[in-house]
């Protein structure tokens, strides 16, 4: 996965540009130093990590992902629960659940779960709702208006 590789880059970027080492960004994140080694060897982080690292940051999930090249420093709004999320990117796009399980494809059963709370989307899925929607993956988690 492209995006992947490009995490990897700009995570290693970015902990160079703030003088950070895996053992600090472990600290600041409150993850293990493992977790940070194998993210820095390309294993994908969950959304809920990544979400950390580019609040630490202040950068966008879209920067972090590769999916931008700008590097903008900014604050972002602080994130809904997904299943209250899910309701207004609908709206907002005009479209509804029955589309998506069609056109992306997701599963009722995946879409029921982030409906009732049950988990949240993985990155894979958030990359997929923001290349459907043609919006930023911090827009789709709600970080961006």
């Amino acid at each position: 996965m492209e995006a992947l590789s490009n995490f990897v880059e700009n995570l290693k970027d970015l902990l160079f540009d703030n003088h950070f080492t895996a053992p600090i960004l472990a600290r600041e994140l409150d993850i293990s130093e493992v977790a940070v080694y194998s993210y820095l060897r390309g294993q994908q982080p969950d959304i809920a990590v990544l979400i950390k690292i580019a609040d630490l940051f202040h950068c966008s999930l879209d920067f972090l992902l590769g999916r931008t090249p700008e590097f903008r420093q900014t604050e972002f709004s602080p994130i809904p629960p997904f299943n209250e999320r899910l309701p207004y990117l609908l709206a907002y796009f005009h479209t509804n659940k029955y589309r998506l399980c069609k056109e992306i494809p997701i599963t009722h059963s995946v879409i029921y779960n982030w409906q009732n709370g049950k988990f949240a989307p993985s990155l894979d899925y958030v990359i997929k709702l923001a290349d459907y929607f043609g919006c930023s993956v911090d827009f789709v988690v709600g970080r961006e208006k």
